[in-house]
């Protein structure tokens, strides 16, 4: 597994920890685990598909929202005990 330099450096999780656990519990079938590693993933990943399919493209206006909710899902997984 790589190791997340944000978390190294800081001790805090990324919107993006756990990813990689993630990706690997979802190809061994175990939904449940995949989706407490990262919910904030797990769920806007989908979205953001749905989106795109929807409209065909981002817009700078659509890469803003996402970025304000991941950075949003990154404060709120540090303060919350969501692990």
């Amino acid at each position: 597994m790589l190791i997340c330099p944000f978390h190294w450096l800081t001790g805090l999780d990324c919107p993006f920890c756990g990813a990689q656990r993630m990706v690997l519990a979802l190809l061994h079938g175990q939904v449940a685990e995949a989706f407490w590693l990262n919910p904030g993933l797990f769920l806007g990943v989908p979205l953001a598909g749905a989106w795109w399919l929807w409209r065909r493209a981002f817009s700078s206006q659509a890469a803003v929202v996402m970025l304000c909710i991941a950075l949003a899902w990154g404060i709120v997984r540090n303060l919350l005990p969501i692990h």
